[in-house]
């Protein structure tokens, strides 16, 4: 009898520390919760004042993975073991990402994924890196996507604090950039820990008087179904048409986390992952154009280190353009996921005048 009062007593405590662990964790969640407004002016650091004067740009689109998840990296997410990646090698990835930029000179780069102030990541700021070994000489609109205190999971070794974003880098004056929350959440208190999904807009003028818009995007990943997705793709392409329709040129790009192609001919063994889903097919406007490489993945499983033939494949990055774009040429460049789990697109264009 009083080995089963010292079981029960046991059990309630470690219970009663669960449940006050688990207490402190939301609670702390809740006054920390990072609420931006639905839309927020972004403070742009403008280092040049150039009007967009050439109908022909290059634009430069890559997720890197916050520095995190090279060839070597798995992700808890998608069934992997790890969190958290070494600090050294973080640095590692930043100087082959820092390569793979300056090798691939363009007028607008979309990147995604930059930590700031991270533990997954060895807490480096990732877009001063960038702006000191990069983008000296570009106009730079960032924008918050994650910023969580604690993120409690994996249990065993948590995640912990992180800062990060999005960002856009141009040659050429960037007359507003405008950061955008995408609609749709997660059930509390799961929202907690979760990211704030977001776009930037970024408006620059042209030297015909019009404006060309960007929308640098990164939707949800990991909402079950692709519910979350399917709204946010909605706002896009509404937020899109209406910049369109005042006269606008009008460009997205980014890690748009749905697939364009169905039935690709790449080679690998491993199932494909639940959160995969194909771009809806709601997602379309008359006589805009999709930029897409089918020839060349952009992203990987993250079950597994990268193991080329075995690990899951596919494109979910690229642009879609409005019709007054021309596509002269756009690349996937097949780095083999050595830096990020994902691999670049260039896009080569031509402003067409009236």
């Amino acid at each position: 009898m009083k080995y089963i009062k010292l079981t029960l007593i046991l059990l309630i405590s470690i219970a009663l520390v669960i449940a006050g662990y688990f207490g402190i964790l939301i609670l702390i969640g809740t006054l920390t919760d990072y609420k931006p407004e639905k839309i927020e002016k972004i403070e742009v650091e403008n280092v040049s004042t150039l009007t967009i004067d050439s109908s022909r740009l290059t634009i430069f689109d890559w997720n890197i993975g916050y520095g995190g998840l090279g060839k070597d990296m798995d992700f808890f997410m998608d069934g992997g073991k790890k969190a958290i990646t070494d600090k050294n090698d973080v640095l590692k990835n930043l100087e082959g990402i820092k390569e793979i930029l300056i090798k691939n000179e363009a007028d607008i780069y979309l990147i995604q994924e930059i930590d700031r102030n991270s533990r997954r990541s060895g807490y480096v700021d990732e877009l001063d890196y960038l702006k000191e070994n990069v983008f000296k000489n570009y106009n730079i609109a960032f924008a918050y996507n994650y910023k969580v205190l604690f993120v409690p999971v994996p249990y065993l070794n948590p995640t912990g604090k992180i800062e990060a974003g999005l960002a856009t880098f141009s040659k050429y004056k960037i007359d507003e950039a405008l950061r955008m929350a995408l609609p749709g959440e997660y059930e509390w208190p799961t929202r907690l820990f979760q990211l704030d999904r977001c776009l930037i807009l970024t408006r620059m003028k042209v030297k015909n008087g019009k404006d060309l818009v960007i929308l640098n995007i990164h939707p949800s990943a990991y909402d079950p179904g692709g519910k979350l997705r399917e709204q946010q793709l909605k706002f896009i392409m509404e937020t899109a048409k209406k910049e369109f329709e005042l006269g606008n040129y009008v460009i997205i790009g980014g890690d748009w986390n749905s697939e364009f192609f169905d039935n690709l001919d790449f080679k690998y063994t491993e199932e494909k992952p639940e959160s995969y889903i194909k771009l809806p097919d709601f997602f379309k406007l008359e006589g805009w154009k999709w930029a897409i490489d089918n020839t060349v993945p952009t992203n990987r499983s993250l079950k597994t280190k990268y193991i080329p033939g075995q690990s899951f494949v596919t494109v979910i990055d690229g642009f879609y353009v409005s019709p007054n774009i021309e596509i002269d040429y756009v690349k996937n460049i097949d780095l083999n996921f050595e830096f990020t789990d994902h691999n670049p697109v260039i896009l080569k264009i031509t402003l067409v005048e009236d």
